[in-house]
């Protein structure tokens, strides 16, 4: 068996995330908070341990009838195309938007190391794609890809004065700094 659930709880809590254990399937829940919305995360080991996917539950929704359909698979489909790990799924029966990352193992032993890229690329990409869907289906336009420094900006002057000001002093070193690093090297996250 390449991953047990066992394992699963172990690199979870190496990495300090709290979950919760599916009674009757081999899932773990998580909840995440991100720039854009919190996400409710269920992580699944499949196929005797050879499959492994993350996928978010209750993300977004974009029913076949909704005016900026288009927008958003156009939108959808941009993602899709430059990201490696993540996927953005839309069900056309429900309109549920889902964003998935998925490993299969088959003989191999997952690793810290994978584990903990695959959460670094995970969340802070569904994150990112979440803002980006969000303003296509209240708008109707897409705004495009996002860079970190533009989607930390929006957050300032979308939060403003609620976030504690040890918070907005973090963000704005971070849009500096990536203001700072732009046009200087490719950001990971333009690979992810």
């Amino acid at each position: 068996m390449a991953i047990t659930m066992r394992d699963l709880k172990d690199l979870l809590a190496k990495e300090d995330i709290n979950f919760y254990e599916a009674p009757d399937r081999s899932a773990l829940l998580a909840n995440f908070r991100g720039l854009n919305d919190s996400y409710r995360v269920v992580i699944m080991v499949e196929l005797d341990g050879r499959f492994l996917q993350f996928r978010t539950l209750g993300w977004l929704t974009c029913p076949s009838d909704h005016p900026s359909l288009t927008e958003v698979l156009k939108a959808i489909g941009d993602e899709n195309y430059r990201r490696r790990l993540i996927k953005i799924g839309w069900d056309p029966s429900d309109g549920e938007i889902v964003s998935y990352a998925d490993m299969w193992l088959e003989d191999a032993v997952l690793t810290y190391q994978q584990f903990k890229r695959m959460l670094q690329n995970y969340l802070p990409a569904t994150d990112v794609v979440c803002g980006r869907l969000k303003e296509v289906l209240e708008s109707g336009r897409d705004p495009g890809r996002q860079s970190v420094e533009d989607m930390i900006g929006r957050t300032l002057e979308r939060e403003g004065s609620r976030l504690p000001q040890g918070v907005r002093n973090i963000l704005e070193r971070l849009r500096g700094k990536d203001r700072v690093g732009s046009g200087e090297r490719e950001r990971e996250d333009d690979w992810v």
